[in-house]
């Protein structure tokens, strides 16, 4: 099996990804991410996100999401690396109150 570069070397995935992050504030609070593959066996980038309260309002979180996720695909050129994106994303408040490590801070 193939696996695209851009997953090979999670430490310059994650400078990457930390380069973006200045371009999504005040929106996001945090992104966690996990690499491998998909139910179809697609290299793939599995990203948790964790938005700020006022971002996932209902009148905001579409498009604060939609922005989230172009910045982030357009950023990595995941479409060019042949790497498929997935995005969740979850409230400062609900990730608190759900207490899930997938969406705790990273070291």
């Amino acid at each position: 099996m193939i696996v695209p570069a851009l997953l090979t070397n999670t430490p310059q995935l994650r400078d990457q990804i930390r380069q973006a992050t200045p371009m999504l504030v005040p929106d996001v609070a945090r992104i966690n991410f996990e690499v491998g593959f998909d139910a179809m066996g697609f290299a793939s980038i599995f990203f948790n996100i964790v938005l700020t309260d006022e971002a996932s309002r209902p009148a905001r979180l579409r498009h604060a999401a939609q922005r989230i996720a172009l910045t982030l695909m357009n950023h990595l050129k995941t479409d060019e690396n042949g790497v498929h994106a997935y995005f969740n994303f979850r409230s400062q408040s609900e990730a608190a109150r759900i207490n899930d490590p997938a969406w705790a801070e990273m070291a």
